[in-house]
């Protein structure tokens, strides 16, 4: 994707958002600063409210930094949740911004995202540089 230096880098993250949802790989995307703040936002349809998608963020910060603590797990960067239906939230936890940031997207069953996640995880780092 080509940057446009005109663009601020809410929209030029917003843009990528929308097409990555037009495609139909997720539902919603959502980039959340470190205390739930948000930052941009793409999505198909009203699937989950954003102030709860803000409250787990934030929750799962507090999990992230636990499981560093007591797990020796550093630099936790992904929590996936996964329904019996297959439907999936994903949590990305990332720097930009000079600050962890927090992508959440909502993935259809059957719909890969990972590709399509650190794509825009680079495009974000790169704007927010």
């Amino acid at each position: 994707m080509e940057i446009s230096m005109n663009e601020s880098p809410q929209s030029v993250i917003e843009n990528e958002m929308r097409r990555i949802v037009t495609m139909g790989n997720y539902e919603m995307a959502h980039l959340f600063s470190d205390e739930g703040l948000p930052i941009a936002e793409a999505k198909n349809e009203e699937s989950l409210e954003r102030d709860r998608l803000i409250e787990i963020s934030v929750y799962l910060q507090d999990i992230k930094r636990i499981a560093d603590m007591m797990g020796g797990m550093s630099r936790l960067k992904e929590i996936t949740m996964e329904g019996d239906n297959s439907r999936r939230i994903i949590f990305r936890f990332f720097e930009a911004f000079d600050q962890t940031v927090i992508f959440v997207a909502i993935v259809p069953p059957r719909t890969s995202y990972r590709k399509l996640t650190n794509q825009l995880v680079k495009l974000i780092q790169t704007v927010s540089a």
